[in-house]
């Protein structure tokens, strides 16, 4: 994955020839592919949905973790902005997390979410996500800051149980961002967003070939709630 300042994204593509904003190339950032509120600017629709949901301080420093399109694909379960004040500490976490449908659902942690080095929080999940899990799942987050080594977890629960039915767990070790490491990422992970979509229909094809009991998209509407649009899309 990359982690990205997005006030660098323009510099990192002409230092590295093998990125580029907003058009074709091996590996491509493009705006539209997050939260929109009305820009062409990722930075700005990041903003406006803070300032939308309470968060009325002055932003600083936004990073992004993510996966960029790869010869103009890609698929991101889940994506997360780090969010720095203006004098650069934590202000808020927000947590994209997309479905294979084309949806997007953002779960914002902010201040109050924040000790000890990273954000935590409870929510309800209400978003399809998988069909092999209940709408009104919990889902607990636990996202220290990323530093050198990365350690995200996602805790799916069912309502008034204890124990976990998921827990998805983002672990990596920080390396700079340069053409020859790209290059040799590029070999050592061909296709990587593509890969990502066909392993999860292949995982969920084996949980459906085991007899785990599937659900629709169109079941419960009612409980799919706080959908946000990306660009060229509706909310």
């Amino acid at each position: 994955m990359f982690f990205l300042d997005l006030d660098e994204i323009d510099s990192l593509c002409a230092r590295v020839p093998l990125i580029s904003r907003n058009r074709f190339n091996a590996y491509t950032f493009s705006d539209a592919d997050h939260i929109h509120r009305g820009s062409s600017d990722l930075r700005a629709n990041v903003e406006a949905f803070l300032r939308e949901n309470g968060v009325d301080e002055a932003v600083g420093r936004i990073r992004l973790l993510t996966n960029l399109r790869v010869f103009g694909y890609v698929f991101n379960p889940v994506s997360f902005f780090v969010c720095d004040d203006a004098a650069g500490e934590p202000l808020a976490m927000l947590v994209e997390v997309h479905n294979t449908f084309g949806e997007m659902k953002p779960f914002l942690l902010t201040r109050e979410h924040f000790a000890r080095n990273r954000y935590r929080d409870i929510r309800d999940k209400h978003f399809y996500i998988s069909p092999f899990s209940e709408l009104d799942h919990q889902l607990e987050l636990r996202l220290p800051l990323p530093g050198e080594r990365l350690n995200l977890q996602v805790i799916n629960r069912r309502r008034h149980e204890d124990t976990p039915f998921l827990t998805a767990s983002l672990t990596g070790r920080r390396v700079p961002l340069t053409t020859s490491r790209l290059a040799a990422y590029s070999l050592r992970f061909p296709l990587i967003t593509m890969r990502i979509m066909a392993q999860i229909h292949w995982h969920a094809l084996r949980l459906w070939w085991k007899g785990v009991p599937a659900r629709a998209k169109d079941e419960h509407p009612e409980l799919q709630r706080g959908i946000v649009a990306k660009a060229g899309a509706a909310d």
